[in-house]
């Protein structure tokens, strides 16, 4: 499947900006563009945390509120993709590591995991709402490391 998308997606000028996210490859960014859409039907980034269930689903009724972690509305696979995002970014990013390990302090580990999904989807709202380039910085401090100059090109169409 990799290879039928290959070629239509990777010259895609919002594939190239996702590829160079912390945490984000190839099939990741591939995802989230097909399933994403047009980003501009999302109002805030509230709204696309919401459709990619990251946020809590909230129960209301008789004035009480009861807020569960897990919720079923929104599109599951980019639940998926976040945080399997979060796991890359926490294994290769030392700056995202420690605000993570910052987070743990206080937090259960599936709340500070969930937390860095935020993060990278916040990243990857702005970047495809704006068209901007990644700026390599993540909650405002700059990441040590950054992804191979080489590696998120476009091949040449004989290879």
């Amino acid at each position: 499947m990799e290879k039928s998308l290959y070629s239509s997606l990777i010259p895609n000028e919002d594939i190239q900006r996702l590829l160079w996210i912390p945490g984000i490859g190839k099939m990741n960014a591939f995802t989230i563009l097909l399933e994403v859409g047009d980003i501009n039907r999302f109002q805030s980034e509230k709204n696309f945390f919401s459709y990619c269930r990251l946020t809590p689903s909230a129960r209301n009724s008789g004035g009480r509120v009861k807020q569960k972690s897990s919720s079923k509305d929104g599109n599951k696979y980019l639940k998926i993709v976040f945080s399997d995002a979060a796991v890359h970014a926490l294994q290769y990013y030392p700056v995202i590591r420690r605000y993570h390990n910052s987070k743990l302090r206080k937090k259960k580990k599936q709340v500070a995991k969930a937390i860095i999904s935020k993060e990278i989807a916040r990243i990857v709202y702005y970047v495809l709402k704006y068209k901007t380039d990644f700026n390599n910085k993540f909650k405002g401090v700059d990441l040590e490391q950054k992804k191979s100059v080489q590696w998120p090109r476009i091949t040449s169409p004989d290879v």
